[in-house]
């Protein structure tokens, strides 16, 4: 006889419903932005004698992080049975990515977890200063682009027809600039669904070409191929291999190990394999400098000298600490000098289209009121 079903049961069967999880995660990612904050609250308090267990427990009663208790909740629980904090933290790799476990793993290791949180929360800050700097940037540049074609547009499609309207009710001659103008805006017009149609197809084929391996390792291949703007987009990408590869081996990865997980870190796919091409080399027993020269194209000569110089001295892991400063300082004099160079372009090219529309709407009143008089 099957026992009776009371509220009690039904809520019990609910509750154990809730701890079900797929994949062992929360449900709940950790966006990256928060979990800087995270990290540096977690090594200030483990540097000044706070046990993680109770440093744990802080973090989940933050009311910052109350979209997360549920995380620090499971890695709490773990840590109270005795398991290291990369132990804990590895069921959640949505949230904390495996490179950030393993170098807190290495940290546990060598008795220097503190010293390990540092260098992973100054890791992200970087590249998320990287990346603010250079969205705050090309803003700017993008905004005036879009706010230009959105009014070109709009006196093509809204303005000119009608003055044409006008214009035709006087049988004025139209000059060539504004008869050319009213036909782009009378196929604007009649063809709006293909237009469109052609627009979104071209957006749908850009996210696609993005997304799909091969056609993104070309557009990558093109980027740091083109004229004027390749260095700035290689410059980016030795930046972002750098950063992962200082703090790596200062974590205590050795060479050969950290230059897989480093060039992770690249966003530029091209680039990854370049840099795959140097970890091969490293395996075979290259030295890295002398790997770097085969890949010169990508490396600036300072960075190959520094490289050589850290190799000769051991200090290889620190040398690479100047090399990022180098790095990043020509990064942001680069970006600050191509806006400089694009800026004026790109008003004077707003200011000319908008000024030649006002010439198409305007240049025929003229003629008529000189007819009148």
């Amino acid at each position: 006889m099957s026992a009776a079903i009371t509220p009690t049961g039904v809520l019990g069967v609910l509750r154990k419903l809730q701890e079900i999880q797929i994949g062992g995660g929360s449900g709940i990612v950790v966006k990256r932005k928060d979990l800087v904050g995270i990290l540096r609250n977690l090594c200030t308090m483990i540097r000044n004698g706070v046990g993680l267990p109770g440093a744990i427990a802080t973090l989940r009663e933050d009311p910052a992080n109350r979209k997360y208790a549920r995380i620090f909740e499971k890695v709490g629980e773990s840590v109270a049975t005795g398991s290291t904090l990369s132990t804990s933290l590895a069921p959640f790799p949505e949230s904390f990515p495996p490179l950030l476990v393993h170098q807190l793993r290495v940290g546990e290791r060598a008795g220097t977890l503190p010293d390990s949180l540092d260098r992973v929360t100054r890791q992200l800050e970087q590249g998320a200063n990287l990346k603010a700097f250079l969205i705050k940037k090309l803003s700017y540049p993008l905004l005036v682009t879009v706010a230009g074609i959105g009014a070109v547009t709009f006196m093509i499609l809204c303005v000119i027809p009608t003055f044409q309207d006008m214009y035709d009710e006087s049988g004025a001659t139209l000059p060539l600039i504004t008869r050319v103008l009213v036909a782009v805006g009378e196929t604007a017009s009649s063809h709006y669904l293909l237009i469109l149609g052609g627009i979104a197809a071209a957006i749908g084929g850009a996210v696609w070409a993005w997304r799909e391996p091969t056609s993104r390792q070309a557009i990558d291949r093109a980027c740091v191929r083109l004229p004027g703007l390749g260095g700035w987009f290689r410059s980016i990408a030795v930046l972002q291999f750098m950063d992962v590869l200082g703090n790596l081996m200062e974590s205590g990865f050795t060479l050969a190990d950290a230059l897989i997980p480093a060039s992770e870190a690249v966003s530029n796919r091209h680039v990854r394999g370049q840099i795959r091409r140097l970890h091969a080399a490293v395996r075979r027993g290259e030295r890295f400098s002398a790997a770097l020269d085969v890949e010169g194209g990508l490396f600036p000569p300072i960075v190959r000298q520094l490289v050589i110089v850290g190799e000769r001295t051991g200090r290889l892991g620190p040398v690479t600490a100047q090399i990022r400063t180098h790095l990043r300082s020509d990064v942001e004099r680069t970006t600050a000098a191509l806006l400089g160079t694009i800026e004026p372009v790109l008003t004077v090219t707003l200011a000319a289209a908008i000024g030649g529309i006002l010439m198409a709407v305007y240049l025929p009143m003229f003629d008529l009121i000189g007819q009148m008089h």
